[in-house]
């Protein structure tokens, strides 16, 4: 088989590749092309949604050597994967991301010995500041990637889509946030949440701040520099301020090239900046709106000072779990903070992870880097937001196979909330392009699932009498559903009764399947 530079084979990484063939009908081929346009199943509790399509595609991503994430809502769905990948020959290639004592527990069957349990760190600010490539280590963007995280934080925490209702408080944490974390560029020091809320914390008040530091910087005597260690010591914020002048003077002495690689000039005056902020204008500010400011930035990032996300979502991040993994060399990475057991924490942990993986497959090279990538969501409910509409959009040409799986779209409606909940949940399944409905008893997904498939032109019949008062029928057309919303109902689930067999009607956009039919009814077989 021929193969690119990078030594990935050419044929299966084509769109045009044949991945699976749904039925024995030739409509059914289900190509890489289709893949990438995104996959939909809905099915009832109980309908073999997970163990019947789903088990099928995942199987077909590993064999195909896909790299991926795989997001958890059920206890035992990182399991799931994990007999995947020894079913496929992929163990290799697995890395589990959750807490380490608690997966050696799950995980302590004999069949699984061979395991790497580590506890992983990633970082999304540390991460985004470090990445390689064009745009990184921009303060614009880690400011924003932190408000998108307080507002995904918000939205699992029931309170709504926005982080304030007053947008002058939004704007003056914005700036506060972003001289914080140009303190901590310039002076070296990590640009995680907890080191954005000590500077923030330790800024140092009082008349005339600004005038003390500049008395003891630079320093000419051993009794400034007495002062200056001691007042260091009590505040982070000078602690910075100190090694940050002192980075600038260095660099200073260098010669250009050096100076250009550190971006001498952009440093300064972001310096400048944050210097005027935390020793002029932020101790100047009236003491109700200087707390306003900092308690709304601590009931934000008050999620990262402690439990979970502070464990595992604080620090330097641990390259198993980049982004980039799961394209580089085909990771399936599974983040093991399953729904049922962290609840929102761990709802939040995973939106979050899946945010920035987005977003390092949306700016990945294709060409260097061919093989596909796919993203996994068995009750997606949990982690539908905005981020996933705008993603869809632009997956094809990232080559990201989206798989979301849950039980109805009344799920959806309530997920995403708000007044256009509709509009934004039509516009995120109108981009996945193909469908799956398996068994299901919900009125609403069953007539949107109808509507899905569409409606043709049937024969029709109609009695009455004629003017002659004798029976009479007429014979026309109607309108009528492909498929009716109580077939749904009707569709096989699996286990023993039905010997493994699941059924579902299946969609898939630009497909016909004979005489402007647009679906088929296939079949998939469990593994009891």
């Amino acid at each position: 088989m021929e193969m690119n530079q990078n030594g990935f084979p050419r044929e299966e990484n084509e769109l045009s590749y044949p991945l699976l063939k749904f039925s024995d009908h030739e409509a059914s081929i289900w190509r890489l092309s289709d893949a990438v346009r995104g996959v939909q199943i809905f099915g009832g509790i109980g309908s073999g949604k997970s163990s019947g399509s789903g088990r099928t595609i995942a199987l077909k991503f590993l064999q195909a050597g896909y790299g991926g994430i795989v997001l958890t809502g059920k206890v035992d769905e990182a399991k799931v994967w994990v007999d995947y990948a020894i079913e496929t020959g992929r163990l290799d290639r697995l890395v589990l991301f959750g807490e380490k004592e608690a997966m050696k527990e799950k995980f302590s069957d004999r069949k699984y010995r061979g395991l790497d349990f580590e506890n992983y760190i990633f970082d999304p600010l540390e991460y985004e500041s470090t990445r390689e490539g064009h745009g990184a280590n921009q303060t614009l963007n880690i400011v924003a990637m932190f408000m998108s995280i307080v507002k995904m934080g918000n939205r699992v925490g029931g309170s709504g889509a926005g982080s304030s209702k007053e947008p002058f408080w939004d704007m003056a944490m914005e700036r506060c946030i972003t001289a914080a974390v140009d303190l901590l560029d310039v002076s070296g020091q990590p640009k995680t949440v907890p080191n954005i809320a000590k500077v923030i914390q330790e800024a140092p008040l009082g008349a005339d701040v600004y005038g003390r530091f500049q008395k003891l910087y630079p320093v000419t005597s051993i009794d400034q520099q007495e002062d200056l260690q001691k007042w260091a010591a009590e505040s982070y914020t000078v602690f910075c301020l100190t090694w940050a002048l002192s980075n600038i003077e260095e660099h200073e002495k260098k010669p250009e090239p050096e100076q250009q690689a550190w971006k001498l000039q952009g440093r300064k005056r972001a310096f400048e900046v944050a210097r005027s902020y935390f020793l002029s204008e932020f101790p100047r500010l009236p003491d109700r709106t200087r707390s306003s400011i900092t308690e709304m930035f601590y009931a934000f990032a008050n999620p990262f000072r402690s439990g979970l996300l502070a464990d595992f979502f604080t620090g330097e991040t641990s390259y198993q779990v980049k982004p980039e993994q799961t394209y580089t060399h085909q990771k399936i990475i599974i983040l093991d903070f399953s729904v049922k057991e962290y609840l929102q924490a761990g709802v939040y942990a995973q939106s979050l992870y899946k945010r920035i993986w987005q977003q390092a497959i949306e700016r990945r090279d294709t060409k260097l880097y061919p093989v596909p990538v796919f993203m996994w969501i068995d009750e997606s409910q949990y982690f539908l937001n905005e981020d996933d509409m705008m993603f869809q959009t632009t997956a094809r040409s990232a080559k990201a196979c989206t798989v979301l799986i849950s039980q109805n779209i009344s799920n959806y409606y309530a997920t995403i909330g708000g007044e256009y909940r509709k509009e934004r949940v039509d516009s995120l399944l109108g981009n996945l392009a193909t469908k799956i409905f398996h068994n299901n008893n919900d009125h609403v997904t069953n007539e949107w699932a109808a509507d899905t498939i569409g409606q043709e032109y049937a024969m029709s019949i109609s009695y009455g009498t004629n003017e002659d008062d004798k029976a009479d029928s007429r014979f026309g057309e109607e309108l009528r559903h492909q498929v009716l919303p109580k077939d749904f109902i009707l569709l096989k689930t699996g286990g023993e009764k039905n010997e493994g067999l699941v059924t579902a009607y299946l969609t898939i956009a630009d497909r016909d399947w004979g005489k402007g039919t647009t679906f088929a009814k296939v079949k998939f077989q469990q593994d009891l």
